[in-house]
């Protein structure tokens, strides 16, 4: 097989080979995507059974975020509901062991079946432009937080058109989308393609923040093997359209030695990477001062551990904010990065003191005024609406139920 391999790259011109291999994953994907179609109107022979939840957590992902508390919370009421969570592969040895929770290969013919035969669907993320809905079934969409960067119409200059497509068809899908403030419900109206039903709540993510308590830092502590007196830094950037690591620059050494002297108190690093580059995470050395944490399931677990959040354009800067910690944006590319996205605030207009270079931003930590800090994240949260329950999770279960006979 190898020989004739080699004989076809000698004999056929290298554009020629490559139109080839166009067509054929061309041909590829549009029988995968009529198959899939076809899977989702023939699985209508089995009925859609009322007690059955579907949940997907972007694209395939672990046990976390919002969907993770309503799954805890919908549990917690009752064992009569049977939920299946679809994830992908290489993700299923980290699920937990001990949540009666049934775990599907995400996209896989299983899947389709028990998407097709659920009564309620949970996703963060657009559905696949292959899926089809029932009259019968509700789709709950819970977005993935609080966009910085512009989003869906507002950038669909700089979207694809396959995901234009996704968009627009998952907005013809969804039957209520959760808005955690009325600036989010405002995004919705404007940039989602979508004109359905908008519930204003706290959501799950920020609801499981602010009931957290002290004993729950001392426990994920422990499971990250860190001394209950220690300090932690997190650094949690977003991703750049080209997977460059190189604007990851932080000398994290350097920058402990720096802070532990100023401090007189131990402090580590925790990087946690975006899942879209975690898999590059090799160019950091890590040591018992610097602990990877990009495959650890949670973030949220990650805030409550954490005393201090480095980010730069990421949303999760928002939820940190809601534990009252300081959030630092180190944003050493932020021109060519507002030309890439631009934004819905202008960082000067952001609660959190930004940077430009690692010596300004190790300053600004250094120099950090509490007080001036909490006011500007309350006074930045009022202008937006954001929503802080401790009851929202038990509030969008209740939604979710209600929908069920």
């Amino acid at each position: 097989m190898s020989k004739i391999k080699n004989i076809y790259r000698k004999i056929v011109p290298s554009f020629i080979r490559k139109f080839v291999f166009s067509l054929r994953m061309f041909v590829i994907n549009k029988i995968d995507y009529y198959f899939k179609i076809f899977l989702y109107y023939i699985f209508r022979i089995f009925p859609v059974q009322e007690n059955k939840i579907f949940i997907q957590n972007f694209f395939g992902n672990n046990y976390s975020d919002s969907p993770k508390y309503i799954c805890d919370e919908i549990l917690k009421r009752s064992a009569k509901y049977i939920i299946f969570w679809a994830i992908r592969p290489e993700l299923i040895k980290n699920f937990p062991k001990n949540i009666p929770i049934i775990k599907v290969k995400y996209k896989s013919v299983i899947s389709i079946f028990h998407e097709t035969t659920s009564k309620i669907w949970i996703d963060t993320c657009r559905k696949n432009i292959y899926v089809r809905k029932r009259k019968s079934q509700y789709y709950i969409h819970l977005w993935h937080g609080i966009p910085l960067k512009r989003i869906e119409k507002d950038v669909e200059q700089n979207l694809s058109i396959n995901y234009v497509k996704m968009a627009k068809h998952d907005s013809t899908l969804i039957d209520l989308i959760i808005s955690e403030s009325s600036f989010q419900t405002q995004i919705y109206r404007l940039s989602f393609w979508y004109n359905g039903e908008i519930y204003e709540c706290c959501s799950p993510r920020h609801s499981f923040l602010i009931s957290s308590n002290q004993n729950i830092k001392y426990i994920i502590k422990n499971n990250l093997n860190i001394k209950e007196n220690t300090k932690i830094i997190l650094y949690a950037p977003t991703f750049r359209n080209d997977y460059n690591v190189d604007i990851y620059d932080i000398n994290y050494e350097v920058f402990l030695d720096k802070i532990n002297k100023h401090t007189g108190e131990n402090w580590i690093f925790l990087v946690r990477l975006h899942p879209n580059i975690s898999y590059k995470s090799n160019f950091i050395k890590y040591s018992d001062r610097i602990i990877s944490v990009s495959n650890y399931d949670d973030i949220q677990e990650l805030y409550i551990a954490s005393d201090i959040l480095i980010t730069d354009y990421s949303g999760c800067m928002f939820d940190f904010s809601v534990l009252n910690k300081p959030v630092f944006l180190y944003i050493n590319d932020y021109e060519q990065y507002k030309n890439d996205r631009d934004f819905y605030f202008e960082i000067s207009s952001l609660p959190y003191p930004s940077a430009l270079n690692t010596n300004d931003l190790l300053d600004k930590i250094i120099h950090f005024n509490e007080d001036n800090y909490l006011k500007s994240v309350s006074d930045f949260f009022t202008k937006i609406g954001i929503i802080k329950d401790l009851n929202g999770t038990k509030k969008i279960v209740d939604k979710i139920l209600s929908q069920i006979k």
